[in-house]
């Protein structure tokens, strides 16, 4: 099957929830390449941990704006969206139990059956309702799609839009996860790479904020970057670096650690906690500095 490109018969003429939108199905063309690849275990848990976090958050925009509006039919949407978590929780706890019993095949019949029911049929219907109406408008906030930090009170906080990252990582469909949770976060300055040679030359050339490097690049080790920056000289030397595995264990994090990262988390991932990650490495950078 082929990738599912955006088109304005499915926009519901609101921009804010057709930008919703056009995340779930980026994450269902994630899913789709990720069918067969090395690392589909991986794939299909952060997609999950994506499509929940996409559930809460847009859901309660969409219901919020439905609201305002005094949308007739806001109840049966509320009990649609309770039927799309609900599946996503089951798949998620299969997940957990077994991560082999969910496949992405799974995943993408459910979510394909959402994308032509729901959102190009059922969401159609609010439309007249929403466009041009202020305080719906209003109501749908601007905050990002997915994610969130949980700082600490009286810490900075950190302005998504001005960080400037580097994705390391050989397996196409886990840059595009990346970048994904990224750009639904706000994060629009994102260079990929897929080798340690790129991202030496990309690095030398300066400016980023934050490095993401997965632990095997082909049959190159992202700890060998990370050892390469630490002996750099000039502000690359303290770039905070989060290293990523889809191997778990204690001692992965502590030989990462070792060679210089400031941080591990193991694949799959979540949207809240990478950018809890992430925003914690940025105000301990600030400090550093």
């Amino acid at each position: 099957m082929s990738d599912i490109h955006w088109s304005e018969m499915m926009s519901v003429g609101v921009p804010i929830l057709d930008a919703d939108h056009r995340i779930l199905i980026g994450l269902i063309n994630l899913l789709q390449r990720s069918i067969g690849d090395a690392e589909e275990y991986a794939a299909v848990g952060s997609v999950l941990g994506a499509l929940k976090e996409y559930a809460a958050n847009h859901f309660d925009r969409e219901e919020r704006m439905m609201q305002a509006c005094r949308f007739p039919a806001l109840a049966s949407h509320r009990r649609t969206h309770a039927g799309f978590v609900g599946e996503v929780e089951k798949l998620q706890r299969r997940y957990e139990a077994d991560q082999t019993s969910v496949r992405a095949r799974d995943c993408l019949t459910f979510l394909n059956r959402w994308l032509i029911d729901h959102i190009c049929t059922s969401d159609m219907g609010y439309r007249t309702s929403l466009i041009g109406h202020r305080e719906a408008q209003d109501a749908g906030g601007v905050r990002p799609l997915v994610g969130g930090t949980s700082m600490q009170e009286g810490e900075p906080n950190v302005d998504w839009r001005r960080l400037r990252v580097l994705v390391v990582d050989d397996n196409l469909n886990f840059r595009e996860i990346l970048s994904t949770i990224l750009g639904a976060a706000g994060i629009e300055n994102v260079t990929m790479v897929q080798g340690l040679e790129e991202a030496r030359a990309a690095l030398s050339q300066g400016g980023f904020g934050l490095v993401i490097s997965d632990w095997h690049i082909g049959a190159e080790s992202g700890l060998d970057l990370v050892r390469w920056l630490r002996r750099s000289d000039g502000p690359a030397a303290t770039l905070p670096v989060l290293m990523l595995s889809a191997y778990e264990g204690s001692e992965r994090r502590d030989v990462a650690l070792a060679a210089g990262a400031d941080e591990f988390m193991s694949k799959p991932i979540t949207a809240s906690s990478l950018l809890d990650c992430l925003a914690r490495l940025v105000v301990q950078s600030r400090v550093r500095s």
